[in-house]
This record gives C-alpha cells, structure tokens and sequence, in this order.
C-alpha cells in the first residue's frame, strides 16, 4: 500500500510540475538587445497592444497590394525568422512579421490571451499603414497556426494560410504526452478547429508528409471540418521546418493571389 501511495504522490508532483513549467515546454524564445540591427530591406517598428507591451516587428515593403502578416514558429526571434521573407520576395507582396510578447525585443510574458492581443495590435498596425482588411493576407507556421487562425476568426482578412497547423493545442498534447493529463492541466489551448468555424476567407492547409512534431493528420483534420473554400498542400518528404523548400510550397501563395 505504502508503495501505491508514493507511487500516487510521486505521479502527482510530476503533474505539478507540468503545470507550471507548460509555458516553458511549449515556448523557447530568444531575446534580442535594443541595439540589434536587422538586415537590409527591413523596416523595424514597435507597436503597443491594448494591454501596454511593446511588441517588434519587420516590414518588408513590396510593389503588389497585397500584404503577408506572418506568425511564426515557437522558438527564436525575429534575428532567424527575418530571412523567411526571401520564401515570398518573389510575389511582390508586402511581408510584415513580428515577435510575440517576450520574444527578441518585445515585452511582456507569454500567455495564450497575450498572443491574440499582439495578432490584433499586428493587424491594428497594417490597417493604420494604409492597407485594407481584404488587402490582408493572414499566414501562421506551427504554434503560429493558432494566433492566425484567431486573428482571422474575428477580423476580416483575404485570405488564411496554415503551415503545419493543429486541431488544438490539448490535442496534440494529449497524443504526444497523454501521461501528463494535458486535457486537465494545459492553460494553452490554442483551438484551431473551433476557431475555423468562424473563418470567413479563403483558408489554405500546407503541412509536410514527413512532419515529426505535428501529424499530418492534423491537417486532414481541420480540412475535413472547415465548410469554406479551402486548398490542402501535402508536402511528402517534407519536415515540419522544410516544407518551404519545395516547389509546391509556392502553389499556397499563388492560388491565395489568384
């Protein structure tokens, strides 16, 4: 008995310990000095959300109408995830990208009701520019999957593209640790399927065949649900990083532009 009830506390404190350790097995952000430069072509600006954090982020200027808000991936900062507007120069789109709070140079801590405040003061920044919302084009890669298809669920926008996306944050904790009762104790629940049922644009799914940290399936998942005009890209070969080195990566871009 004494050995089932150690068993039982010691299973208990490893539960406790998820619980408050989630943002930081989830999240892996860098931070970038005040002072750091970017490179050329990249316009650096700060925008404040509605709660008062300073949020950073990288305005590439293009010759088309169109402009890309991008939400990128868990790790990192803006130092790395600048040179993913080469995957779009191309286009001639405008390509904006930013850091979430508590990521490179912007401020505040990470939290799920954070992340859609930043998406808004993104979105809030293009409107003030200049641009309209169906000039608009919302795009999220892997955690940033979740804050796009949020930030599209409530503002108008041409179109929405999921690289590598998830049903739910709970879902795909719950099929990679289902040990740690995710669905119990996870604060994070980023629930992308929920959120489609509100997109009203167009919605394009690109998710790598050979995708080892988010199943495809997830993918199959979410474009089975969603009822709108829509277009799935499955990638094979592709990694859940390399997806962009494909050549029918692009096929998302131009069918969106058509």
């Amino acid at each position: 008995m004494s050995i089932l009830i150690g068993g039982v506390v010691l299973y208990a404190i490893v539960l406790v310990c998820a619980y408050f350790a989630q943002t930081s097995l989830i999240f892996h952000p860098t931070r970038l000095g005040k002072d750091f430069a970017f490179g050329a072509g990249a316009e650096e600006v700060f925008m404040k959300t509605r709660d008062g954090e300073d949020i950073n982020g990288l305005f590439f200027a293009g010759a088309s109408k169109e402009v890309i808000i991008y939400f990128h991936g868990n790790a990192g900062d803006l130092r790395t995830w600048q040179h993913i507007a080469t995957d779009f120069a191309g286009l001639g789109c405008n390509f904006f990208i930013i850091d979430y709070r508590g990521y490179g140079k912007s401020t505040g801590t990470i939290s799920e009701a954070g992340l859609y405040m930043d998406a808004d003061a993104a979105y809030d920044y293009l409107i003030g520019r200049g641009f309209t919302p169906e000039q608009i084009i919302v795009y999220g890669r892997s955690i940033g999957t979740g804050v796009a298809a949020d930030l599209a669920s409530r503002r108008v926008c041409k179109g929405l593209i999921l690289e590598s996306p998830y049903t739910s944050m709970t879902a795909l904790a719950g099929e990679k640790f289902p040990v740690l009762l995710p669905a119990l104790i996870l604060t994070y629940r980023l629930n992308t399927s929920d959120k489609l049922a509100n997109v009203t644009a167009p919605v394009v799914f690109i998710h790598g065949m050979a995708d080892g940290l988010i199943p495809p399936s997830h993918t199959e998942t979410l474009y089975r649900q969603h009822a709108g005009r829509k277009l799935k890209i499955l990638i094979p070969g592709a990694t859940h990083n390399h997806a962009n080195d494909f050549d029918t990566y692009r096929n998302a871009m131009v069918w969106m532009l058509e």
